[in-house]
Protein backbone atom coordinates (compact mmCIF):
# COMPACT_ATOMS: atom_id res chain seq x y z
CA UNK A 1 0.00 0.00 0.00
CA UNK A 2 1.63 3.29 -0.96
CA UNK A 3 1.65 6.51 1.37
CA UNK A 4 0.64 10.04 0.00
CA UNK A 5 2.20 12.81 1.35
CA UNK A 6 0.15 16.07 1.82
CA UNK A 7 1.23 17.96 -1.09
CA UNK A 8 3.23 21.62 -0.87
CA UNK A 9 3.53 23.71 -4.02
CA UNK A 10 6.08 26.59 -4.41
CA UNK A 11 7.65 27.98 -6.96
CA UNK A 12 11.34 27.96 -8.33
CA UNK A 13 12.88 31.13 -9.98
CA UNK A 14 16.39 30.94 -11.81
CA UNK A 15 17.28 34.03 -12.86
CA UNK A 16 14.35 36.10 -14.48
CA UNK A 17 12.16 32.82 -14.89
CA UNK A 18 10.10 31.00 -12.69
CA UNK A 19 8.47 27.89 -12.77
CA UNK A 20 5.34 27.69 -9.73
CA UNK A 21 5.90 24.44 -8.04
CA UNK A 22 9.15 23.06 -6.87
CA UNK A 23 11.03 20.05 -7.32
CA UNK A 24 9.15 16.63 -6.33
CA UNK A 25 5.54 18.73 -6.21
CA UNK A 26 2.86 16.61 -7.59
CA UNK A 27 -0.78 17.99 -9.56
CA UNK A 28 -3.43 15.63 -9.82
CA UNK A 29 -6.11 15.93 -12.79
CA UNK A 30 -9.05 14.00 -12.59
CA UNK A 31 -10.98 12.77 -15.82
CA UNK A 32 -14.49 13.68 -16.16
CA UNK A 33 -15.33 12.92 -19.31
CA UNK A 34 -14.32 10.13 -22.04
CA UNK A 35 -15.45 8.09 -25.00
CA UNK A 36 -12.00 6.77 -26.26
CA UNK A 37 -11.21 3.00 -24.23
CA UNK A 38 -8.29 3.34 -22.56
CA UNK A 39 -9.01 6.84 -21.63
CA UNK A 40 -12.68 5.47 -19.86
CA UNK A 41 -10.42 3.36 -17.81
CA UNK A 42 -8.32 6.58 -16.11
CA UNK A 43 -9.41 8.10 -12.81
CA UNK A 44 -6.99 10.65 -12.38
CA UNK A 45 -3.53 11.83 -14.14
CA UNK A 46 -0.64 12.98 -11.67
CA UNK A 47 2.25 15.57 -13.50
CA UNK A 48 5.20 15.33 -11.16
CA UNK A 49 8.11 17.88 -11.69
CA UNK A 50 10.63 15.80 -10.86
CA UNK A 51 13.52 17.94 -11.21
CA UNK A 52 14.52 21.67 -11.89
CA UNK A 53 17.44 23.31 -12.93
CA UNK A 54 19.44 25.76 -14.75
CA UNK A 55 21.61 24.39 -17.81
CA UNK A 56 23.46 26.92 -20.54
CA UNK A 57 22.23 25.57 -24.21
CA UNK A 58 23.51 27.81 -27.34
CA UNK A 59 25.94 29.40 -24.69
CA UNK A 60 22.40 30.86 -23.16
CA UNK A 61 21.07 29.97 -19.74
CA UNK A 62 17.53 27.86 -19.67
CA UNK A 63 15.33 27.18 -17.06
CA UNK A 64 14.66 23.28 -17.38
CA UNK A 65 11.86 21.11 -15.92
CA UNK A 66 12.40 17.62 -16.25
CA UNK A 67 8.51 15.72 -15.34
CA UNK A 68 7.21 12.52 -14.28
CA UNK A 69 3.52 11.97 -16.04
CA UNK A 70 1.31 9.07 -14.66
CA UNK A 71 -2.45 7.61 -15.47
CA UNK A 72 -4.74 5.92 -12.66
CA UNK A 73 -5.86 3.29 -14.86
CA UNK A 74 -7.99 0.17 -13.65
CA UNK A 75 -6.74 0.96 -10.14
CA UNK A 76 -2.86 1.54 -9.93
CA UNK A 77 -0.38 4.79 -11.64
CA UNK A 78 1.22 3.39 -14.80
CA UNK A 79 3.85 5.96 -16.22
CA UNK A 80 3.85 7.37 -19.22
CA UNK A 81 7.10 9.11 -18.60
CA UNK A 82 9.31 8.99 -16.00
CA UNK A 83 12.11 12.39 -15.60
CA UNK A 84 11.87 13.58 -18.75
CA UNK A 85 12.06 16.06 -20.16
CA UNK A 86 9.31 18.40 -20.22
CA UNK A 87 10.01 22.23 -20.65
CA UNK A 88 12.68 24.57 -21.46
CA UNK A 89 12.02 28.60 -20.70
CA UNK A 90 14.13 31.64 -20.63
CA UNK A 91 12.47 34.54 -19.57
CA UNK A 92 14.84 37.36 -21.07
CA UNK A 93 14.82 35.89 -24.50
CA UNK A 94 11.15 34.91 -24.63
CA UNK A 95 11.60 31.42 -25.29
CA UNK A 96 9.92 28.65 -24.21
CA UNK A 97 10.39 25.30 -25.93
CA UNK A 98 7.95 21.92 -24.91
CA UNK A 99 7.97 18.03 -24.78
CA UNK A 100 6.94 16.07 -27.66
CA UNK A 101 4.07 15.83 -25.53
CA UNK A 102 3.22 19.65 -26.39
CA UNK A 103 4.38 19.68 -29.40
CA UNK A 104 2.40 16.47 -30.80
CA UNK A 105 -0.53 15.49 -28.02
CA UNK A 106 -1.50 18.76 -27.07
CA UNK A 107 -1.20 17.96 -23.26
CA UNK A 108 0.45 20.88 -21.24
CA UNK A 109 0.37 21.15 -17.73
CA UNK A 110 1.75 23.54 -15.99
CA UNK A 111 3.57 26.82 -17.50
CA UNK A 112 6.05 29.57 -16.50
CA UNK A 113 4.81 32.62 -14.90
CA UNK A 114 3.15 35.09 -15.56
CA UNK A 115 1.47 33.43 -18.16
CA UNK A 116 1.94 34.14 -21.72
CA UNK A 117 -0.52 32.56 -23.83
CA UNK A 118 1.05 33.44 -27.14
CA UNK A 119 4.15 32.51 -25.93
CA UNK A 120 2.46 29.20 -25.42
CA UNK A 121 1.00 28.88 -28.42
CA UNK A 122 3.56 29.74 -30.72
CA UNK A 123 6.35 27.55 -28.78
CA UNK A 124 3.80 24.42 -29.60
CA UNK A 125 3.38 25.55 -33.09
CA UNK A 126 6.74 26.05 -34.06
CA UNK A 127 7.70 22.62 -33.37
CA UNK A 128 5.36 20.48 -34.08
CA UNK A 129 1.61 19.69 -35.89
CA UNK A 130 -0.73 21.97 -34.06
CA UNK A 131 -2.05 25.83 -35.01
CA UNK A 132 -3.29 27.66 -32.46
CA UNK A 133 -6.24 30.37 -31.22
CA UNK A 134 -7.03 31.83 -27.71
CA UNK A 135 -10.35 32.82 -25.76
CA UNK A 136 -9.94 34.77 -22.51
CA UNK A 137 -7.46 32.16 -20.34
CA UNK A 138 -7.93 29.05 -23.19
CA UNK A 139 -5.71 28.31 -25.57
CA UNK A 140 -7.01 25.96 -28.39
CA UNK A 141 -4.94 23.88 -30.28
CA UNK A 142 -5.70 22.28 -33.68
CA UNK A 143 -4.21 19.56 -35.70
CA UNK A 144 -3.42 20.96 -39.50
CA UNK A 145 -6.37 19.28 -41.54
CA UNK A 146 -7.52 17.23 -39.03
CA UNK A 147 -10.48 17.73 -36.68
CA UNK A 148 -9.16 17.08 -33.57
CA UNK A 149 -8.72 19.88 -31.26
CA UNK A 150 -7.21 20.81 -27.99
CA UNK A 151 -8.72 22.91 -25.43
CA UNK A 152 -6.68 24.08 -22.77
CA UNK A 153 -7.94 26.89 -19.87
CA UNK A 154 -5.50 28.23 -17.52
CA UNK A 155 -5.48 30.13 -14.52
CA UNK A 156 -2.96 33.11 -13.39
CA UNK A 157 -1.28 30.39 -11.50
CA UNK A 158 0.14 28.75 -14.12
CA UNK A 159 -1.71 25.21 -14.09
CA UNK A 160 -4.08 24.29 -16.39
CA UNK A 161 -7.72 23.90 -15.37
CA UNK A 162 -9.39 21.79 -18.22
CA UNK A 163 -7.78 19.92 -20.54
CA UNK A 164 -9.99 18.78 -22.93
CA UNK A 165 -8.96 16.32 -26.38
CA UNK A 166 -12.16 16.89 -28.96
CA UNK A 167 -12.04 15.02 -32.58
CA UNK A 168 -15.30 15.57 -34.42
CA UNK A 169 -17.03 17.09 -32.08
CA UNK A 170 -17.07 14.56 -29.64
CA UNK A 171 -15.00 14.43 -26.41
CA UNK A 172 -12.44 11.74 -26.43
CA UNK A 173 -11.10 12.83 -22.71
CA UNK A 174 -12.11 16.01 -20.46
CA UNK A 175 -9.07 16.21 -17.25
CA UNK A 176 -9.86 18.75 -14.63
CA UNK A 177 -7.48 20.03 -12.38
CA UNK A 178 -8.44 18.40 -8.40
CA UNK A 179 -9.18 21.12 -6.03
CA UNK A 180 -11.01 18.94 -3.36
CA UNK A 181 -9.71 15.24 -1.30
CA UNK A 182 -9.30 12.30 -3.97
CA UNK A 183 -10.71 9.31 -3.21
CA UNK A 184 -8.52 5.96 -4.95
CA UNK A 185 -9.52 1.88 -5.36
CA UNK A 186 -6.39 0.03 -4.19
CA UNK A 187 -6.67 -3.70 -5.03
CA UNK A 188 -5.99 -5.38 -1.68
CA UNK A 189 -6.97 -9.00 -1.89
CA UNK A 190 -10.44 -9.53 -3.29
CA UNK A 191 -11.85 -6.00 -2.25
CA UNK A 192 -10.53 -2.75 -2.38
CA UNK A 193 -8.59 -0.26 0.35
CA UNK A 194 -9.98 3.05 0.08
CA UNK A 195 -7.29 5.99 0.12
CA UNK A 196 -7.67 9.53 0.37
CA UNK A 197 -5.14 11.78 -1.50
CA UNK A 198 -5.03 15.27 -0.77
CA UNK A 199 -4.59 17.71 -3.39
CA UNK A 200 -3.95 21.65 -2.24
CA UNK A 201 -5.54 24.77 -4.14
CA UNK A 202 -2.60 25.81 -5.72
CA UNK A 203 -3.61 29.54 -4.56
CA UNK A 204 -4.17 29.24 -0.57
CA UNK A 205 -0.77 26.94 -0.17
CA UNK A 206 2.02 27.84 1.54
CA UNK A 207 5.73 27.63 -0.05
CA UNK A 208 7.97 25.01 1.74
CA UNK A 209 10.36 28.07 2.88
CA UNK A 210 7.27 29.34 4.22
CA UNK A 211 6.06 26.50 6.73
CA UNK A 212 10.26 26.18 7.27
CA UNK A 213 10.13 29.97 8.72
CA UNK A 214 7.25 29.76 11.00
CA UNK A 215 8.86 27.00 12.46
CA UNK A 216 11.94 28.58 13.43
CA UNK A 217 9.80 31.52 14.65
Amino acid sequence: MSIFPLYTLGSTTLGESTFPVEEESEIIWESVNATESWYMDVEFVRFTASTIYNQTYNEKNYLFINHTLEFYHRYSWVPRYTNSFYMAYNKTLNFLNWSSEGFFNGNLFVFPTPVNLTLIGEAVKREGFLNYSTIGEKIVFDYYGNSTSFEISINSAGFSTIIEKITNGTTIYRWELNEEDIIIKVPFGNSFLIITIVSIIPLVIFTKKKILNSREH
